[in-house]
């Protein structure tokens, strides 16, 4: 007869040797599959012909991924209006099927604001005060124009209005992934012998110096900062071209993360506005709405939210009983 361990060992599934963050988030949304989904480990999204425990198979069609009937509508209004030319990356294997991916976990966090828009404005008012309207939100976001004319785009948007004066505050989504882009240096160099990406950066970056307190290379070069000041730029762009009257950026994530947090806080320094820079954290997001006037299936989907991406209380058992170094 085989022991606990044992068949929970088959029941959880694999999962590579690493450690810190990425590790204790694997093992929890492994956990989550094995015993809140009870679904199969799904396929390892390089090693094909391997299995992974964060996640599951088919998710296409169970939509297990996602914590709320409004969770799924986002993701398939946002799905059905995405056309070859719009901005950002959508990979649907793991939109549906990853756990572990910042993706889903945006379409969780943000899908009950996308459909409730009384809700959606309470809830932004708890972070900026001033807002008075929300408009539209909006996953994977840059504009039509593409003014930076790559795929970069803010995770989630909220289109909003602050009495008379419209405006965007759009948001980098973090789970355990790294800010890991980083350049070659050859393709830094603007003119005919360059990345012309980096050439368009440069222009607007000219165009902003009023937002960017230190030099273009500080930002570009380095690893940490090159992704959320690409961010910013789409910002910039907004206001250059007159789309909106402000725009406000920042960065969602765990709020253990304690490396995001370091770069996050420093390139906030690095703004000649530090304020308009927000660090929001999912407990700082959770703890938020709680506070509101909420009905219970909301308030139920405040506690999946805990569950699922911060209580990793709830699966030490699990992993303790795996005896996973």
């Amino acid at each position: 007869m085989k022991d606990k361990s044992t068949t929970l060992k088959e029941r959880f599934g694999n999962f590579p040797k690493e450690t810190g963050l990425t590790k204790i988030m694997r093992l929890h949304q492994g956990w989550w599959r094995t015993n809140i989904l009870i679904e199969e480990p799904g396929q390892h999204p390089i090693l094909m012909d391997s299995t992974i425990c964060n996640t599951i198979l088919n998710g296409d069609k169970t939509e297990n991924n996602f914590l709320t009937p409004n969770a799924i509508k986002a993701v398939k209004e946002t799905l059905n209006g995405r056309t070859k030319g719009s901005s950002g990356k959508v990979e649907e294997g793991r939109l549906f099927n990853n756990l572990l991916s910042s993706q889903p976990l945006c379409f969780n966090f943000f899908g009950e604001l996308y459909a409730n828009h009384s809700l959606g404005l309470e809830v932004l008012k708890t972070f900026y005060d001033d807002i008075t309207k929300l408009v539209n939100v909006i996953f994977e976001f840059n504009s039509i124009e593409n003014y930076t004319k790559d795929r970069s785009a803010f995770d989630i948007a909220f289109e909003v209005e602050a009495g008379e004066r419209k405006g965007l505050i759009g948001l980098e989504c973090k789970y355990t992934d790294t800010f890991s882009f980083k350049p070659k240096e050859s393709e830094i160099h603007y003119g005919d012998i360059g990345n012309k990406n980096y050439e368009t950066y440069f222009k607007i970056f000219n165009q902003s110096k009023d937002t960017f307190s230190n030099d273009y290379f500080d930002y570009v070069r380095s690893k940490d900062f090159n992704q959320l000041f690409r961010n910013q730029l789409i910002g910039e762009t907004l206001l250059q071209n007159k789309k909106y009257d402000f725009v406000r950026t920042g960065l969602f994530y765990y709020q253990n993360d304690e490396n995001a947090n370091i770069i996050a806080n420093k390139f906030k320094k690095m703004l000649s506005s530090p304020d308009s820079f927000k660090l929001i954290t999912y407990s700082d997001f959770i703890s938020n709405v709680q506070r509101l006037e909420l009905n219970w299936e909301q308030r139920v989907w405040t506690m999946q939210l805990w569950a699922r991406y911060c209580g990793i209380e709830l699966s030490s058992k699990t992993i303790e009983t795996l005896n996973i170094e």
